[in-house]
């Protein structure tokens, strides 16, 4: 038997570097039949219902984002991690401007499953976390984070160390929801004990409007 058709060689740990470069291609295969140059990614919470102030200002901000996208000589896409809360309200806005949207899956024991407002021809499903934080942040033009739990701090805060460590271009990041913020992150406390650079909060917009994120990520794109 070949060893590419053998499932219990490529299931098995001696293919997980197979499977590991396989899930980088097809990615990458994707992105670029698809033609899309760049990314808004929206990451928040997966248990945010919709009526949720927060998931209905996702919804607005990616309609609104991707309205301004068609304008833009690149193709941008809407990108979320493809999943329910505030990735549906994402996709949902970014469908809703027929502009191109963008799912990362990923497979959990729980709450994960794929929105239909992702495009059938954008589901790219993952199973390594790791492959799936490099595309989140290899094409993006903009991050925007609304309030959320465990996987949104570790999306958060990959995302500040890559731009910290100068691993991914300068990119507006956004933490939408003030209060939530600044209430569960002391932030001036890592500058005060000197865990991190006062120029370093300069990566961090807050914002609590929709047409203020807006103006911020498309004035750090000209």
């Amino acid at each position: 038997m070949l060893a590419f058709h053998d499932q219990d060689f490529i299931k098995g740990e001696h293919g997980r570097p197979v499977r590991i470069m396989s899930e980088f291609l097809a990615s990458k295969a994707i992105i670029e039949d698809n033609k899309i140059d760049k990314t808004i990614v929206i990451f928040g919470s997966a248990r945010i219902k919709s009526g949720d102030k927060y998931y209905q200002a996702a919804n607005d901000l990616a309609f609104k984002l991707g309205e301004w996208a068609k304008t833009q000589p690149e193709k941008f896409a809407i990108c979320t991690g493809g999943g329910p809360g505030i990735m549906e309200a994402g996709n949902k806005g970014a469908k809703e401007a027929n502009a191109p949207s963008l799912g990362f899956c990923i497979e959990l024991p729980w709450e994960q499953s794929t929105n239909p407002h992702v495009d059938k021809n954008l589901e790219i499903q993952f199973h390594y976390f790791f492959l799936r934080k490099f595309w989140f942040l290899s094409k993006s033009a903009a991050i925007v984070v609304f309030p959320g739990g465990f996987g949104t701090f570790d999306e958060l805060f990959e995302s500040l160390t890559m731009l910290q460590n100068k691993k991914t271009d300068k990119v507006p990041l956004v933490l939408f929801g003030t209060e939530f913020w600044k209430n569960i992150v002391n932030w001036q406390r890592f500058v005060d004990d000197g865990l991190i650079d006062k120029e370093d909060m300069d990566f961090i917009h807050f914002s609590d409007d929709v047409e203020d994120t807006l103006e911020y990520i498309k004035t750090e794109n000209r």
